[in-house]
């Protein structure tokens, strides 16, 4: 036999087939595990050496002599399940179909060698791209020779090894990525299976899959619970057995394998909120749960592996796409597959809801603040409440700051809808679009009010406390000018927040500046502050005068005026989208004068969109207005209680 390689093909077919189809490097190494496999190896050892930028995949399986490079390995688009047994001699099922799986290799490499021994004979070619390609663009593209090595060269007792130099790709942090995909990829790596493959040298375990030991719930096909069950630790807490049998043209398959539902959203990202599929071990479809199209908040959680053998029935037209790693989705093998799994989440949704409010109760009452709170339900208040836990718990919240403040804004909103005798309004709740900060429940009353309810009650009632200390009159310039601003419910009970621009704010801040310039030192001496918000749709100026000043009503108008013009310059100029409504409030010491002329001071301010309110007025309004909070602070006394340990 000649130590002549010829690969037999089209070259420019051999590029479309092979050289361009795989997108990752754990794609292309599995099509070498694949053929390990096949080759009935008991081990495959992957090194990444970054130094010398190769990856070496050895494994100790029959190897090839000469004639089966030729025949079988360099003859692109070998058919193997037609020229050879279905199984082989250890009785595996074969995984290699079309044979351009070995062409994957120079998707992330661009010299690839090879090594190889069977029956005491030792064989070895070097393939380089840019040849390949060079080969490609000549006239004669029907046959590649890739470069004989010497057997002296290989220093094989057993198997094949493959040697990928002169990489495409960035193998700096591709051992742990290429361990978890690879895990992820097959079935097979299991004791049961006697099938090992090494990294740098740790074997892949199930570990590797970096998700047993945070699912909660599982689903298993099957009878084999233990299989999987077992892989979980201590955090699995249910498991449940479904139906496993298939039907497909009338004839019965068995399904194994297993859907989960993981315990916190934050431990499963969007890569792998997946469902993947097996056939004899080797993954076909990378997420058949996104062709499901599957709604409600329990899809978020859910990971799983399909084990579906009859998708890849020798006899039968092969199901997978050219790169191996999805199926022809309008296969109706896969339609009946999807119906299946269709059915089976379900039946898991039903359950899962169950299961997180039994789940989202033991581990909300962990906490003894909120443990004391739920004990202090009385009927049916308790069943809500567990079911506020479990949707709570099922949230994907950030941390546990925001878990925390989030039980605070919900045990409020809980009690608010004991009174108002509607906690059935939980029931509404699907996902975490409606049930975000359960501001859907308060109907009528701001969302800040509604959502912050006692903290809101809980500031409201600082400031007013601050007020009521007041007792000389530069206290009360100070309190004020540190409250007002951020509290314009002091002056307009609508008014719960400001939400200006900062752009603008910063423009006509400067504009203002301009104003205070051209002021004289008499009116900058009267004046303790003056700003500018926005709420309610409306541009507020606020003006605030040193209590002991006594400001003319006319004087008044005139200063204020200055500032409503460089106001509507800007937004005529430079905000010309913004509403053009514009109020002036003026705090002072005391009314402006003429004193005996109060009504008609009123009215020439209200010309203006402008009103006055004097300190004292505005502490007493604040202190009337809360005063039925003041009255009902002893009666929520135990809730406060129980906010403010949380």
């Amino acid at each position: 036999m000649s130590d002549q390689y010829t690969m037999t093909i089209g070259l420019n077919v051999l590029r479309h087939l092979g050289m361009g189809l795989y997108s990752n490097t754990p794609a292309v190494l599995s099509e070498v595990v694949a053929n390990s496999w096949d080759a009935d190896a008991t081990q495959v050892i992957i090194n990444i050496d970054t130094d010398r930028d190769e990856i070496t995949i050895e494994d100790n399986g029959t190897g090839m002599t000469t004639q089966d490079i030729n025949d079988k390995y360099l003859m692109v688009g070998y058919q193997k399940r037609k020229k050879e047994p279905h199984f082989t001699a250890k009785g595996r099922a074969i995984m290699g179909r079309k044979g351009i799986g070995k062409l994957s290799v120079f998707s992330i490499a661009r010299v690839v060698e090879l090594h190889t021994i069977k029956n005491s004979k030792k064989s070895g070619f070097i393939m380089r791209l840019d040849e390949i390609e060079q080969r490609i663009e000549s006239e004669d593209t029907t046959e590649y020779h890739p470069t004989p090595i010497s057997p002296d060269e290989i220093n094989l007792t057993q198997g094949t090894r493959i040697i990928l130099k002169d990489l495409k790709r960035d193998t700096s942090r591709t051992e742990d990525f290429l361990r978890r995909r690879l895990a992820r990829r097959f079935s097979i790596m299991e004791r049961e299976y006697d099938f090992e493959v090494i990294v740098n040298g740790t074997p892949i375990s199930a570990k590797d899959r970096d998700y047993y030991d945070k699912i909660e719930f599982m689903w298993y096909l099957g009878e084999e619970s233990e299989k999987y069950a077992s892989k979980c630790d201590k955090s699995l807490r249910k498991k449940v057995k479904l139906n496993n049998e298939i039907v497909v043209n009338g004839e019965k398959h068995k399904v194994e394998g297993w859907i989960a539902t993981i315990d916190e959203q934050k431990n499963i990202d969007e890569q792998y909120n997946t469902i993947v599929v097996f056939a004899r071990g080797k993954l076909i479809q990378e997420d058949i749960l996104k062709d499901l199209k599957e709604g409600g908040i329990y899809s978020k959680y859910l990971i799983g592996e399909i084990d579906a053998d009859f998708m890849d029935d020798d006899n039968k037209i092969d199901i997978v796409t050219s790169d191996r790693q999805r199926v022809k989705e309008d296969d109706p093998r896969y339609e009946v597959l999807k119906k299946f799994i269709r059915t089976s989440l379900k039946e898991i949704q039903n359950s899962w809801t169950n299961f997180r409010r039994e789940v989202g109760t033991k581990r909300a009452i962990e906490n003894p603040i909120i443990k004391e709170w739920y004990e202090g339900l009385k009927g049916d208040n308790k069943k809500y409440a567990e079911r506020l836990f479990g949707k709570i718990e099922s949230l994907n919240l950030p941390d546990k700051e925001a878990k925390k403040e989030l039980y605070k804004a919900s045990i409020l909103a809980f009690e608010k809808l004991v009174l108002k005798d509607n906690l059935s309004m939980l029931e509404r709740f699907e996902d975490e679009k409606d049930f975000e900060l359960l501001s859907k429940v308060f109907n009528g009353i701001d969302e800040l009010e509604a959502v912050q309810y006692y903290q809101i009650v809980k500031g409201r009632l600082e400031v007013i406390r601050e007020f009521a200390k007041i007792v000389d009159t530069k206290s009360k310039e100070k309190v004020i000018q540190k409250h007002l601003f951020d509290h314009l419910w002091l002056l307009h009970p609508s008014w719960e927040r400001a939400s200006t621009n900062q752009r603008m704010e910063e423009t006509i801040t400067k504009e203002f500046a301009d104003v205070d310039a051209g002021l004289t030192e008499e009116e900058k001496k009267g004046r303790v502050d003056i700003r500018y918000k926005t709420a309610a749709n409306k541009h507020i100026i606020i003006e605030l005068k040193k209590y002991e000043v006594k400001v003319e009503t006319l004087q008044l108008l005139a200063q204020i005026d200055k500032y409503r013009r460089a106001l509507e310059k800007c937004l005529n100029t430079k905000f010309p989208n913004q509403p053009k409504l514009i109020e002036i409030i003026c705090v002072l010491g005391s009314a402006p004068e003429p004193i005996d002329d109060e009504e008609r001071n009123v009215e020439r301010l209200k010309t203006a969109n402008a009103r006055y309110i004097t300190y004292d007025t505005l502490i007493q309004e604040s202190l009337a207005s809360y005063d039925e909070y003041l009255k009902k602070e002893k009666e929520i006394s135990r809730l406060i209680d129980i906010i403010e340990k949380l």
